[in-house]
């Protein structure tokens, strides 16, 4: 499979065309997950009409606004979803007796590390693609974004990548999808509670993750190695 060649093939099609190729590839081999976060509608609509049958992947980390998961249960119902939930090995008093109470600003990629990129290694096995919301335009490092990555575990396939913030809320109001309850609030991107803020105008998209820390990803989109 020559990724250049299916890139330059993939950028000239619709995100749905994006989606239902990955979907044909690789059938039960391909691992879906959404943060049901803001704009997630998006793909998870386009997911519920291409790949219905096949699982999306939530990890909740324990540490998720009330918001988010109601948000989430809300999308399951109203698009009929199959939802598999993944969780850390550690719920979360016990992770916090036995990292500290503010692990989350004290050591943030450990408790990333444990309490999200562990729960998604777990769930790749047997997967042989990977199917995420990422945007170019969300953030500066995210700006060269593929449709298709070649990584040293599955291709990660971005249907996405070339969308804007302006797509996404006019594919969410065509397809009456809801947003996510705390965008009107100023959270255009949301993770965790304790690292989520509001962002501010003139700021991109992921500003208010870990604000005041050089921590831009989580680490679900960095963990695997790109091919050579």
């Amino acid at each position: 499979m020559n990724l250049d060649t299916l890139n330059v093939e993939l950028e000239a099609r619709s995100a749905r065309e994006r989606l239902a190729w990955a979907v044909e590839t690789y059938g039960d081999r391909l691992l879906f997950t959404s943060s049901f976060g803001p704009g997630s509608g998006v793909l998870l609509h386009l997911w519920s009409e291409v790949a219905g049958e096949l699982p999306v992947h939530f990890i909740d980390t324990g540490f998720l606004f009330d918001q988010t998961i109601a948000y989430r249960d809300e999308l399951v119902k109203k698009l009929e979803l199959k939802l598999q939930v993944l969780k850390p090995a550690l719920e979360q008093g016990r992770f916090l007796e036995k990292y500290g109470l503010t692990v989350y600003r004290d050591d943030p990629d450990r408790c990333c590390a444990i309490n999200k990129v562990e729960p998604l290694q777990a769930a790749l096995p047997g997967k042989d693609a990977w199917v995420s919301g990422l945007r170019r335009d969300q953030s500066k490092a995210r700006g060269e974004t593929p449709i298709l990555l070649g990584t040293d575990g599955p291709v990660k396939v971005h249907p996405l990548a070339d969308w804007n913030a302006r797509d996404v809320y006019q594919y969410l109001k065509l397809h009456h999808v809801p947003e996510h309850p705390l965008f009107e609030q100023g959270y255009v991107s949301v993770g965790c509670a304790p690292c989520t803020r509001p962002v501010l105008p003139g700021e991109d998209e992921r500003a208010g993750r870990w604000s005041g820390t050089a921590k831009t990803e989580c680490g679900l989109h960095t963990f695997l190695k790109k091919a050579e």
